[in-house]
């Protein structure tokens, strides 16, 4: 061993260990899950009662990291060993770059390389919602369903106290009860942000965050990417997606699919009228 650095996501609450380790052979970064109990914050709690996404098993991230080099042109990175010592390890290979910090002022040629890649890994198709080793499948008939009875479980774990959310609820339920069931799914990264990918300044080097990748209606990434963009950001990011596929429609589920990303603090607490009346892009 030569050297060994702690790296740092840039965010707190993060449920990774993560580390760059230099030895004579190589340079591969190595992860592990901060958790040893099962997840008990609004985020991982619901990720895993929702989609069966558990933060300790980062072993489940050979099969996902492999699936989605196979599906897109965005580098991720390879699995190279798993180990278990008092929890699980993985090695994977280091890609090279610095974390992305935000999405504004990119060029357009980083965003449209970006909206390819994702539509790209849309063409990954199942027909249940879940997690990507299977262990947790619902049907996509009764997917809204299973999120109303999550989201109720989730506002009386975290959110007993905050009178905006509980006063919500109904119009909530009433407008997933009222969504169509989705045609399909495929990977969608519950907690997309910036800092999950690496950049050499003009295109995406890295997509090296996938722990919260779960399978569910991919309408959820575009929920989740526009409080990460502007106008100018999300035209560009478009018109990259629209190379590979038509994009969803958001119109009918926006509402209701922001109300369960802010049941999750997807963006952290923030403010519910405040949340649901962001600027819409897609």
């Amino acid at each position: 061993m030569l050297h060994i650095e702690e790296l740092h996501p840039g965010y707190e609450d993060h449920a990774s260990n993560v580390w760059l380790v230099k030895t004579k052979d190589e340079e591969v970064i190595v992860r592990s899950s901060k958790l040893e109990e099962e997840p008990n914050n609004d985020f991982w709690w619901g990720c895993n009662q929702l989609l069966g996404i558990d933060p300790r098993s980062v072993h489940n991230l050979e099969m996902v990291n492999h699936t989605l080099r196979h599906y897109t042109t965005l580098p991720i990175p390879k699995v190279l060993r798993k180990y278990v010592l008092d929890r699980e390890y993985i090695v994977v290979e280091k890609l090279e770059g610095k974390m992305l910090q935000s999405f504004f002022n990119q060029p357009d040629s980083l965003l449209h390389n970006f909206g390819k890649g994702l539509a790209e890994i849309h063409q990954y198709k199942t027909n249940y919602v879940g997690n990507p080793s299977r262990t947790h499948q619902i049907p996509l008939h009764s997917f809204h369903q299973h999120v109303i009875q999550t989201s109720t479980e989730l506002i009386e774990r975290f959110h007993s106290h905050n009178q905006k959310i509980r006063n919500r609820f109904k119009k909530f339920i009433s407008q997933t009860a009222s969504l169509p069931s989705p045609e399909e799914a495929s990977f969608v990264l519950i907690d997309m942000d910036p800092t999950q990918f690496l950049t050499d300044g003009q295109k995406i080097t890295g997509l090296v965050d996938t722990e919260a990748y779960a399978i569910a209606p991919r309408e959820f990434d575009f929920i989740g990417l526009e409080y990460l963009f502007t106008e100018t950001e999300a035209t560009a990011f478009r018109k990259g997606y629209e190379t590979i596929s038509p994009l969803p429609s958001l119109t009918q589920c926006r509402e209701p699919y922001r109300y369960l990303y802010r049941l999750l603090s997807v963006q952290g607490s923030v403010d519910l009228d405040e949340w649901m009346k962001h600027p819409s892009f897609f």
